[in-house]
């Protein structure tokens, strides 16, 4: 049975944009794909704490040495790498803030980026990444539109995104994009139509 991991990170839980066009594809790609086994990952309804002096100290020391407040970060980073590589598909809701990724959907990255888990170097400087095979769709909202210049100077949103997601070892990830909702309220309207149609032809 195929499994679907939504991740949602907006921390607007009451008129987000990406929790909206998210669910609708989630609900679109299940409709259309049969046994599909979907997880939720709600990274602000449950925040996951920063990336910090405890998981730090596991790179250090061995495990024998490892602290209580360690062990317990470990374990969770464990628990969120052993989620996503279960995952055939990844259904991530990314908002712009401030120019970049959310710091929940940052956090969530820190906690699954571990060497000799999810990535590993091949040789000095050079790193390899481990999770392939999988499908990701990354649905943004931007207030602004950044999709050309000068703004597009502005976007460290989804080059972000793209790299980490490469670094991982996920290549195979399509980006969904409702931009310039705020700035052009008046259109906002078609611009999330339009968002929902690019949804409804990928998750067919």
């Amino acid at each position: 049975m195929p499994r679907l991991l939504h991740i949602q990170s907006s921390p607007n839980l009451g008129n987000s944009i990406t929790r909206a066009l998210s669910t609708k594809f989630v609900e679109t790609w299940t409709a259309n794909h049969a046994n599909v086994d979907v997880e939720v990952l709600d990274l602000a309804v449950d925040p996951l704490p920063h990336f910090g002096a405890d998981i730090l100290q596991a790179g250090a020391n061995p495990p024998e040495g490892w602290t209580p407040e360690t062990q317990a970060a470990v374990a969770l980073s464990d628990r969120l790498i052993t989620q996503l590589e279960a995952a055939d598909i990844v259904v991530i809701a990314a908002p712009m803030i401030n120019f970049t990724i959310c710091t929940q959907l940052k956090a969530w990255f820190d906690h699954v980026t571990i060497v000799g888990r999810t990535f590993q170097y091949s040789a000095p400087g050079v790193a390899k990444g481990l999770l392939f095979g999988k499908k990701v769709f990354v649905i943004e909202a931007r207030g602004g539109d950044y999709a050309d210049l000068p703004f597009s100077g502005f976007d460290f949103q989804e080059p972000l995104l793209r790299m980490l997601l490469m670094f991982l070892g996920l290549f195979d990830v399509s980006f969904i994009r409702a931009e310039g909702v705020r700035q052009r309220v008046d259109e906002a309207p078609d611009i999330i139509r339009n968002a929902e149609a690019v949804v409804a032809r990928l998750a067919a």
